[in-house]
């Protein structure tokens, strides 16, 4: 129900109009009424009002300036002015100050009555298109999280930004960072899983986690983080803003945030152990790095964290360990220097499905395992790294380790025995790599049609939402661009097309068999404005949604 206020000097004109509202049954009004400006300015300090009709020349408070007070306090309030034939070019111009429109006070009472129909039917358009803002803003704070990790995670994959372009970028995703300032780099590991947690109980333990740290940390920096690999996470973090806060990182602001960060990484450790049952490891770069530097120093911390001490579980070490690890072995040999490149190399194999250069490099690594003269250290290194490489993709896949495991027995990826010789671990790890191309094989039959069907499941549960290629390629765990081309090769259409095929679908179907509006239906296929929607079914169909819908009702009658 609305409510209109009626106000005008003559009570003949206000008794009149109050009557001819009270028998109009059908626009379902609260009617109230003011003999003067001063009354209705009494009447509005107490009710809220959808509709003000008001006579414009009164004693006392004259109609513009109570439109003008009205527009003070209830701005979305529909003013309609009355008027004789001698003010009507006044009430025109008083448009100019917010009116809804004007009326002769010799206008039928048909004409009074569908000026009050058109006034009901703004505001409730008004309030439609508040909705879908509110629906919009809605979606937008639950998408920020996800987009800041997109975006934030594109940074370490190397996109580049300049600073004007980051600093927009931090505004609009309400990302706490300075785009003109270096930034600190941490990095944190899950160290390893309990065999009964699925991939939902990881993925809520890795929030967890990544939740515990930034309570730490947030309470004094300005910090950001995006877990990825689903053990791991990285967080970017800066003092917080101050007046003599510069990009020096040598200044004491610097200094102590660094210093936060490394005092509280124990506790952080001591937390998750007792809140979760998690071992924690963490790596922390002991440098402020520019933002054109913050990929390269994220790719080599990262891999830090898998080599040598960082094998171990519950550590806390700084890039500075590594490279001062790194440099001692690099002075003993040229061979040593190799050692990392080629660990990460062979990873890169595993990962792109490369048997012939994986074999190349296992016979090289392993060499250093028959040499009598290879220091234990280094045959030691060697076991973990493997280990590492293989373990860091068992975890990944828990049907390539279900797999694996009928064929093998994988304690020698944990733990080495003492009866066994380095010599003989080389056809172990010969073993463990045939069944890993072998099960990539048996696995590339089957992937095609399993990708499709969770690909138009995901569209179909996700229709109303912004449907990217990163989302579909995060759930079904490919790279996107990588998805896109293996679609269309297996279905012969685009994702895109696809997706837009199911929402005219979608759209047709909800326009026959509901009756919903062309907003609601537009809200519920992902659009954020009805317009948005009709440009897209216009396109699909060379008509709008409304003629499609008279259309079809047309068509029906006939047939009757």
């Amino acid at each position: 129900m609305y409510r209109l206020l009626i106000v005008d000097d003559l009570p003949i004109i206000v008794d009149g109009l109050l009557e001819l509202f009270e028998k109009t049954d059908h626009l379902e009004l609260e009617v109230m009424k003011a003999y003067s400006g001063d009354e209705a300015l009494e009447v509005l300090s107490h009710h809220r009002m959808d509709i003000v009709i008001s006579d414009i020349k009164m004693s006392g408070i004259e109609g513009i300036e109570l439109l003008q007070e009205i527009k003070s306090q209830w701005p979305k309030c529909k003013v309609i002015l009355l008027t004789g034939y001698n003010d009507f070019h006044y009430a025109k111009s008083a448009l100019t100050f917010g009116a809804f429109d004007y009326l002769l006070k010799v206008e039928s009472d048909e004409k009074i009555i569908h000026t009050v129909k058109r006034a009901i039917e703004e505001i409730e358009e008004e309030q439609d298109q508040a909705q879908m803002i509110m629906r919009a803003q809605s979606k937008m704070r639950k998408a920020l999280p996800s987009l800041q990790k997109e975006y934030i995670w594109g940074l370490f994959q190397g996109k580049m930004m300049t600073e004007q372009q980051l600093r927009d970028a931090f505004a609009e995703m309400d990302i706490p960072l300075d785009a003109s300032l270096p930034v600190y780099l941490l990095i944190g590991r899950i160290d390893a899983w309990k065999e009964i947690f699925t991939a939902p109980d990881k993925a809520l333990l890795a929030y967890a986690l990544q939740n515990i740290a930034d309570e730490y940390l947030s309470a004094h920096l300005r910090c950001s983080s995006v877990v990825f690999d689903m053990n791991k996470m990285v967080w970017i973090f800066q003092p917080k803003a101050s007046p003599e806060l510069t990009a020096d990182t040598g200044t004491m602001e610097w200094t102590r945030a660094y210093r936060y960060v490394s005092g509280n990484l124990e506790a952080i450790q001591a937390t998750s152990k007792k809140l979760l049952s998690l071992s924690v490891s963490f790596l922390i770069g002991s440098e402020a790095v520019p933002w054109n530097r913050l990929s390269d120093r994220f790719h080599a911390m990262k891999y830090g964290l898998m080599q040598g001490r960082g094998l171990f579980h519950e550590i806390i070490m700084t890039d500075q360990d590594i490279q001062k690890s790194e440099e001692k072995e690099r002075a003993k040999s040229y061979h040593d220097g190799m050692f990392h490149a080629r660990v990460q190399l062979l990873m890169s194999c595993l990962e792109n499905n490369h048997r012939e250069q994986f074999n190349k490099l296992f016979v090289e690594l392993t060499d250093s395992w028959k040499d009598p003269d290879t220091p234990d250290g280094r045959k030691v290194e060697l076991y973990h790294s493997l280990s590492a490489v293989f373990l860091a993709h068992l975890h990944k896949n828990k049907e390539m380790r279900d797999y694996i495991n009928t064929q093998m027995n994988l304690d020698l990826l944990f733990r080495q025995e003492k009866t066994a010789s380095w010599t003989e671990l080389i056809p172990y790890y010969w073993q463990i790599a045939d069944c890993y191309f072998e099960w990539n094989a048996i696995r590339g039959t089957e992937l095609p049609a399993e990708v499709v069907n969770k690909v138009h499941r995901y569209i179909e549960e996700h229709i109303a939402d912004d449907i990217s290629l990163t989302a579909l390629g995060d759930y079904v765990s490919l790279n996107p661009s990588y998805l896109s081309r293996l679609y269309k090769q297996i279905t012969g259409i685009g994702l895109s097309t696809y997706v837009n095929d199911y929402r005219n679908v979608m759209a047709k179907d909800m326009l026959l068999n509901t009756s919903m509006k062309v907003n609601e239906i537009a809200a519920k296929l992902g659009y954020n404005s009805a317009l948005a929607f009709i440009r897209f079914f216009k396109k699909q169909n060379d008509m709008t949604p409304q003629d499609f819908r008279t259309a079809r009702a047309e068509t029906m009658q006939q047939g009757q």
